[in-house]
């Protein structure tokens, strides 16, 4: 027996007393995010924006084995958002679906749930897909048949893991009005209106395709609730580092209307993908010191191009793994020489730092300016001056301001190299111990 046949459906049992904590501490996290963001510049809060969103689309994509082009979603969130984007070519229609729907999901933040709202966004995501599908399917409506979830094996076996309810679109409609009329009275907070939504919205499974992706932007939507703009996360990109582990908590509900432990595995998700998010955003804030630093050395096109890679990648790319020769010449066609010319020049200019031995093990990390040593110059230079402390000083305040009170190893390395630089100085020594005390 599915969920959908018990007498009481779709009445889901759960107690909202016992996610109160988890549910305090994404709002806490979210301002939090929101206060990183408040320190970038204008022109980098939209770049951290389109980021989270580009990792959003190419993410719950992945979860349907759906591979994209990166630079085509790029290009296309760019586009939707309003920001100067020259048009690729090409024909990428699930590169732009999905921007198209991801971007309209968050400019509906203050719209109400209705049949129309889901439709558009069902067009916006399936618009120009038509040779994708062997038979024609119904965009923008909910589907006029019964539907069955299967899964396949490694040896192309397949069984029916669920069964939707309803089975013509007079029947599924009636489903999605219950699902509709509940979501715009839901009086829960955001994280748990978000689990209790896409459950519904997927055992409902209303279109013939899409369903998940739709459902993860209708959790988004239900998470957006509580703040007057979206707050900035990816959640999807954490399902899809959990894929297997997503799939089976749906199936666990699957027969029974009893979703504590759905619940409190997605509200822990969503405060996970928030940790991340916090990163991107971090990341984002580097970049910006970065170019801010170095944005005057003259580059060649190979150069530039290679860093505007390193970048668009994220963090998780090239920043992490480093760049070695290879891929440098892979991604510029540059010979051997050339390459290793060009290298060498950008960790001349401070860009990047090598690190490892040999032509294999020898790779280029970028060379963020907060990562630098403060003791610049000759060894036999003087120390710190009042101007150069004071710098150090507006470091520890910026770093209190982003952390927001977390503990973090570049503030403990700030402070005792303050302390270290001051040395006997009572009233530098003062000074730290004000700020600290004003943001204990």
């Amino acid at each position: 027996m599915y969920h959908w046949q018990h007498t009481n459906w779709p009445q889901f049992d759960y107690d909202a007393a016992r996610f109160e904590s988890s549910v305090s501490e994404y709002s806490k996290k979210a301002y939090s995010i929101e206060g990183a963001l408040s320190q970038i510049p204008t022109n980098d809060h939209n770049a951290a924006f389109v980021h989270l969103l580009v990792e959003e689309a190419l993410s719950t994509s992945a979860i349907e084995g759906e591979n994209l082009n990166r630079e085509e979603v790029r290009s296309s969130v760019a586009r939707f958002l309003g920001l100067k984007e020259p048009e690729r070519g090409g024909y990428f229609p699930k590169e732009k679906g999905i921007a198209a729907m991801l971007v309209d999901v968050r400019k509906s933040i203050k719209s109400a749930m209705s049949k129309t709202l889901l439709c558009h966004w069902h067009t916006l995501l399936l618009h120009g897909s038509e040779d994708y599908y062997v038979n024609p399917i119904t965009k923008g409506d909910y589907r006029d048949s019964s539907i069955d979830v299967i899964r396949e094996d490694l040896y192309g076996d397949s069984e029916i893991i669920y069964k939707a309810p309803g089975n013509n679109r007079f029947e599924v409609e009636r489903e999605m009005d219950a699902f509709i009329q509940w979501y715009n009275n839901a009086n829960c907070s955001g994280p748990i209106k978000a689990a209790i939504a896409h459950l519904w919205f997927v055992a409902i499974h209303p279109f013939q395709d899409g369903n998940g992706r739709v459902g993860r932007a209708i959790a988004e939507h239900a998470l957006f609730q509580d703040f007057s703009k979206p707050p900035l996360f990816s959640m999807s990109s954490m399902i899809n580092a959990h894929r297997m582990e997503y799939y089976q908590q749906l199936r666990n509900t699957n027969s029974s209307l009893q979703i504590n432990e759905w619940i409190a595995w997605f509200v822990e998700l969503v405060k996970t993908s928030q940790d991340k998010s916090l990163e991107s955003v971090e990341f984002v804030l580097q970049k910006s010191k970065f170019w801010a630093e170095y944005g005057e050395v003259k580059l060649n096109q190979r150069q530039d191009k290679v860093m505007k890679k390193i970048f668009t990648v994220g963090a998780d790319g090239f920043v992490r793994d480093g760049l070695t020769n290879e891929k440098y010449r892979a991604i510029t066609g540059a010979p051997p020489a050339t390459a290793t010319r060009d290298l060498k020049s950008l960790v001349d200019n401070g860009l990047l730092y090598p690190s490892g031995e040999g032509k294999r093990g020898l790779r280029y990390f970028v060379n963020f300016p907060q990562d630098n040593n403060l003791f610049v110059g000759k060894e036999d230079a003087p120390l710190m001056d009042d101007v150069s402390l004071s710098k150090i000083l507006k470091k520890i305040e910026r770093n209190l301001e982003y952390f927001r009170g977390e503990k973090n190893p570049g503030l403990t390395k700030l402070i005792d190299e303050y302390k270290a630089l001051s040395l006997d100085d009572e009233a530098s020594k003062k000074k730290l111990e004000n700020l600290l005390r004003k943001n204990s």
